[in-house]
């Protein structure tokens, strides 16, 4: 960051720890750096742009404890205020069904510490590889169909690395060929893949024709 955003935090929040990287090494290296510092059993994801809703994590702790989850994650809304979350349930998602869709937005997730294990060399779509190579291993999934975080902007097609949308969905084939490609579904899951990205395309473009 070059808005001296660590200074500003160091000065105001003596509290919270801070790890700097000497140069801009990306999400999937610095997520990787920063659970390796961390001392607690799970770990939890927020991006700049994005917010928690208040009993978020609270939620999620009960219901991996009772499910025997090493996985959750939840839906999102997007720039909104906070709607009142009461949840006591989840649906385990398989690896078929996260093969057609990534129900977790990374800022909705909480897993086990010793799961985080991002592909630094995935420039795009490292969160989703990693959840792919984890429903792969037989890690339990859990997803609530309820809001628990608020995103910043539009999941694609804005500003930052989501703007990139070619290389996004180059990132999402990658991540489906890194854990896929020996299974039958992986072709069907190519097609839908590659039809979702022509649907981006033509929203992006209106979105651009009404600005």
């Amino acid at each position: 960051s070059i808005d001296n955003t660590y200074e500003y935090i160091k000065n105001n929040h003596p509290t919270v720890k801070l790890f700097k990287n000497k140069n801009n090494m990306g999400p999937a290296a610095s997520r990787n750096i920063g659970a390796s510092y961390c001392s607690g059993e799970f770990i939890a994801f927020l991006d700049a742009d994005d917010t928690w809703f208040s009993d978020k994590t609270k939620l999620q702790m009960a219901l991996i404890e009772r499910y025997g989850l090493d996985f959750i994650g939840s839906s999102f809304v997007v720039a909104k205020s906070e709607t009142e979350t009461n949840t006591s349930t989840c649906r385990i998602i398989t690896t078929r069904e996260l093969a057609f869709k990534n129900y977790f937005p990374t800022p909705s997730v909480i897993l086990r510490k010793d799961l985080v294990r991002f592909d630094e060399s995935m420039g795009f779509a490292e969160d989703y590889d990693l959840w792919l190579r984890l429903s792969i291993a037989n890690c339990v999934m859990g997803f609530i169909d309820q809001p628990l975080v608020a995103l910043g902007k539009p999941s694609f097609g804005y500003s930052g690395l989501s703007s990139n949308l070619f290389r996004m969905q180059c990132g999402e084939l990658k991540s489906l060929s890194n854990s896929l490609k020996k299974d039958l579904v992986y072709y069907f899951a190519i097609m839908w893949s590659i039809l979702k990205f022509l649907r981006r395309l033509v929203i992006v473009s209106f979105r651009r024709i009404l600005s």
